[in-house]
């Protein structure tokens, strides 16, 4: 979830993201709260956001292939990727990869 969202677009990224992007504090700060040293942050929203476009893409191209083994589930998946590809466009929402260590003993 990026930082500074106001209530209306938290609401909005939630839906559209990740069940893990619900809460509203960042994530360094919750890996510190339960314990966790060295936590670091890398940010690969762009490197993500291409390949949700190429996912949404090579979906729509290979319709009529998975349309029937997908059946309904096709719209919504795609609908998701397109509902996910405009928050990550609107700056709501990050792909991040968190690595932390657990203290020493």
């Amino acid at each position: 979830m990026a930082p500074g969202l106001s209530k209306s677009d938290h609401r909005i990224a939630v839906r559209r993201g990740p069940r893990a992007v619900r809460t509203t504090r960042p994530v360094g700060v919750l890996m510190e709260a339960a314990g966790f040293v060295d936590v670091e942050v890398t940010d690969f929203t762009d490197d993500f956001l291409r390949v949700a476009k190429a996912w949404e893409r090579e979906f729509a191209i290979h319709e009529q292939a998975l349309r029937p083994i997908l059946g309904d589930e096709w719209d919504e998946r795609q609908t998701d990727r397109r509902g996910m590809i405009d928050a990550i466009d609107r700056g709501w929402l990050r792909r991040i990869l968190v690595t932390a260590a657990a203290p020493a003993e």
